[in-house]
């Protein structure tokens, strides 16, 4: 049954260009149902392919379909807080100490190194059913309590957000394993820097500034912001396996990016703060982050008439019922009826005695070819009824 036929409470998330997005409460379960708007088309083969497999660290859909000819989704609600999002919390109370000290907005370089690693074994995992995110920006990644990313609304057909999309996908070409780890790059600076690498106000101005990727020393631009030197040469190599120009010039796969990442990651998690201190801290602000979204839900509202489902009354449900049970039960009578029955013994003994009274007048006698009279023809004795055996 669909998930929208048990919807008991609905509240607005989200309204903007791109769709609407609603929190929903089914049969005691959330999801979260978001009808993108007039034009925005969706994969139909990566739909298919998330409806059937189930993917870690990739959101779980349930529907998809079309209402009143704009697509729609319902997957699980997450608990969790978008990258989009992270700007807005303080690390004021939970502060990383040394070179991992990180400003409001920004994540410490281990906890964004991990994050991206992450989601690189999770598209790893994707591209091995040749299907690709195609839209990975700050607002399709959460990140749960546990600091675990997962990605959501993959299949977007078109570039996605500019900001985030490689330059062939600016080009019209479609999402490749190239083109998901050059926007993973791009998301990569956004969790360390606590904003955009690219800052264009027009299609022509993001297609130019990706096509030039290559000129923007990232790491300097990183180390204008104040970050530790040592930190900075930990991330280099990722600029360089990620953003690219040229596909051929990104990392070979996901494979080969982990490993790079893994590096890195070893390398930032070293020194006097544990990992497990820097984590403990970022988890902390992620958790009271997700309780305020929690107590700020959306605006309770109505579920749009294009997706009310009429759920049957107990009067309904009853009559459904009572219709099965007279049908069982007339293709029973009718059965009985129609069926062909053996005749008893009584019965077949009556109706040899009737035979025999009717042969009286010799016509049911032959001779046989011995002058025999008296023997009874065959033709008499194959309309003679055959009783059932006594069991």
């Amino acid at each position: 049954m669909s998930v929208l036929a048990g919807v008991n409470r609905c509240a607005l998330l989200h309204e903007g260009g791109e769709a609407q997005v609603y929190a929903l409460e089914s049969d005691g379960k959330k999801y979260v149902l978001k009808w993108y708007a007039d034009g925005v088309q969706i994969d139909s083969r990566v739909v298919e392919a998330l409806l059937r497999e189930r993917i870690p660290g990739v959101y779980r859909l349930m529907e998809a379909g079309k209402k009143a000819g704009r697509h729609y989704l319902v997957y699980e609600f997450i608990e969790g807080v978008s990258v989009a999002d992270l700007a807005s919390i303080s690390t004021a109370s939970n502060p990383p100490a040394g070179p991992f000290a990180a400003k409001d907005g920004c994540v410490p370089a281990p906890v964004a190194i991990s994050l991206v690693r992450n989601l690189a074994q999770s598209l790893a995992q994707l591209s091995k059913k040749d299907v690709h995110h195609g839209d990975l920006s700050p607002s399709n990644v959460l990140v749960t309590a546990d600091a675990a990313p997962v990605l959501i609304d993959c299949g977007i057909v078109g570039p996605g957000a500019l900001a985030y999309a490689a330059p062939e996908r600016i080009q019209g070409k479609p999402a490749t394993v190239k083109s998901d780890m050059y926007s993973l790059g791009l998301l990569l600076y956004r969790l360390v820097a606590g904003e955009n690498l690219l800052h264009c106000d027009c299609f022509d101005g993001f297609a130019q500034a990706a096509a030039e990727i290559d000129a923007v020393d990232v790491t300097a631009l990183l180390y204008g912001k104040g970050m530790d030197a040592e930190i900075l040469s930990t991330l280099a190599p990722l600029w360089k396996a990620t953003l690219r120009a040229d596909p051929a010039e990104r990392a070979e796969d996901f494979e080969e990016l982990d490993e790079l990442l893994e590096i890195a990651f070893d390398a930032a998690s070293r020194g006097s703060v544990t990992w497990e201190t820097i984590r403990d801290a970022f988890t902390k602000n992620i958790a009271a982050k997700i309780g305020t979204n929690c107590r700020d839900a959306g605006a309770e509202c109505g579920l749009p008439p294009e997706f009310a489902v009429t759920k049957p009354t107990g009067h309904r449900k009853f009559a459904v019922f009572a219709g099965v049970l007279g049908f069982i039960l007339f293709v029973l009578v009718l059965f009985f009826a129609l069926a062909p029955r053996q005749p008893s013994i009584d019965e077949t003994g009556a109706k040899i005695l009737s035979n025999s009274r009717s042969l009286e007048g010799a016509t049911g006698l032959v001779a046989d070819s011995s002058g025999d009279a008296g023997r009874i023809s065959g033709e008499v004795l194959e309309s003679l009824p055959v009783p059932e055996r006594p069991e």
